[in-house]
Parts: C-alpha cells; structure tokens; sequence
C-alpha cells in the first residue's frame, strides 16, 4: 500500500457532530465492570478536521471531568515532544532527502510541493520524507479553520486539572513510522504531490465515515483501502494490545478517559473487542 495511504489513515489513528440517533454508532464509549468501582471512557480521535466539525458536548465533558486521568496516544502536554519528534525524524550520518533522489527529480518535487504546501522541501531536507508528508496531509484539510479533537480534550483536562498521560512514548511511535524505508517514503510522497485531489478526496471519505461515529465501518474502509498485513499488524493490532495493559492499570488505580485514534477502536482486534475480551463491559455514549 502507498505510504500516502497510510499516513492519511493514521489521521485516524496518530486522533463530531452525527445526525444519526443509533447509539451504537459512537465514538465515545463507556468502561465498567471486571471489578471497577468507577467507569472509564475511551474516544475515538481524528488528526485534524475543520472546527466547525468538531465540539466538545455535555456528555464528552462529564464523562472526561469524571476522569482523574486523561491518555491520548502520546503525552500531548510534555513540553520536551516537539524536540524529541524532530530529533527522531532526522536523518543519520548527515543524508538529506535531496541525497535519494536526481537533483532535476528533486527540482521538480520541491516545485509541486511548495504549490501545494507553500513551503520548500529544502526546509525539510534534514527529516526523512514522513515529515514533509505530514504537511501534505494538513493540506487535504478543505478549511483554513482547523481543529484537534485530541488536543481540544486535552485543554479541557488542563483546564479541569486532570493529569495528562500518555499510552506509548514518541519514540515508540516514530520508531513504527521508521520502519518505511527512506526511497519508499519519497517515492509516495511524489505520487501524493503528483495526486494531490484524490490524496483529498481520500480524505474527505475518512471525515464523512468519521462524524457517522461508526468505528466497525471506520475499520472496514481501512480494510477496503488496502492496509497490508504488515501495516496492521504492526500500526493497528500490535499498539492495541500494547496500550491493554497499560489501560487496565490505569483504570483500576482511578477512573480515566483515554482518547486514540478512531481506526483503532473497531474490528476484532479493535481496542473495544480486546478490552471486552478482558471482562469489561462496553457501552456506547450518545453525544
């Protein structure tokens, strides 16, 4: 699968109003039993979507300012994560990405890129080619208006003086995102620039199933897209039972409110079918 690909699909995992009344679609669903004396919540993110898609309502606020404990996927509010984010997106032994590819390619790239981008390539030519990539992906949001449901609930959990936490280190994460090689990280990054309206219009698709609130149907299309067995494997299943026992203990020393990526929350082994594995009851919260 194109990395492109995946990268637009983890804007549903590395994190709406519906009109739909069926409670069983949710994003936001409630943790009891096997034991504990106050439930937990988990709820599904999205990356970065337009902010009048987006809002913080009574019963996502009472389920997270009943929480001592807020998770997202990383520890959003630690002050050293831009620096260790840079510093694990660098290339070694002082390459930079022009070094992959023929100077006219790379002339060339950087023209697309700063159409699209309006920022040069050579600004980047330090990082490997998932960072500048991230810059297209914020492109195919159709607003200049934006929003992270993620960050949005952690400024609530600020502001409530919840402690901020977070389920795997930035070192874990960019080290999955490392396992691309660097010519496959630049050669999806021109088809993307090359393709950039259905880089778009894949976008807009994984928005519209994300405000259905349906993760099964958010898991399926990843399915349809194309993931490869490597891909899930190692982004999607192998994180989710990774993050388990750390949700377990989290939630039996107080109740906690976890926010992931929605594309990891259906399926088999989706986040809600491992912790109904375990003995909790899963119950969806209309909001």
């Amino acid at each position: 699968m194109m990395l492109q690909k995946k990268l637009l699909i983890l804007s549903l995992l590395l994190a709406n109003i519906s009109f739909s009344q069926n409670v069983e679609q949710s994003l936001l669903w409630k943790i009891s039993g096997k034991g504990l004396k106050e439930p937990s919540y988990v709820f599904g993110t999205f990356h970065m979507m337009c902010k009048d898609q987006f809002q913080i309502t009574q019963p996502m606020e009472d389920a997270l300012t009943s929480s001592k404990k807020y998770y997202g996927e990383l520890d959003m509010d630690d002050p050293n994560m831009p620096e260790n984010m840079m510093k694990f997106a660098k290339l070694k032994d002082g390459k930079t990405i022009d070094n992959y590819m023929d100077p006219k390619e790379f002339a060339a790239l950087d023209k697309k890129y700063q159409t699209v981008t309006g920022m040069s390539l050579m600004l980047l030519k330090q990082y490997k080619p998932f960072l500048g990539m991230s810059f297209l992906i914020l492109k195919t949001v159709p607003c200049t208006a934006t929003v992270q449901p993620e960050t949005e609930l952690m400024h609530l959990a600020q502001k409530k003086q919840i402690e901020v936490l977070g389920l795997e280190t930035i070192e874990q994460q960019m080290n999955l995102l490392n396992n691309e090689p660097i010519d496959s990280q630049l050669a999806a990054m021109r088809k993307m620039v090359n393709n950039f309206d259905s880089s778009k219009q894949v976008m807009q698709a994984l928005t519209k199933l994300y405000l259905k609130k349906d993760v099964d149907a958010l898991y399926q299309f990843m399915k349809e897209t194309g993931v490869n067995d490597n891909f899930e494997s190692t982004m999607l299943i192998k994180r989710n039972k990774n993050w388990i026992p750390k949700m377990k203990k989290a939630m039996k020393e107080s109740p906690s409110f976890f926010a992931v990526g929605a594309g990891h929350l259906g399926g088999k082994t989706g986040v809600l079918a491992l912790l109904r594995k375990k003995g909790y009851k899963l119950e969806p919260i209309q909001y």
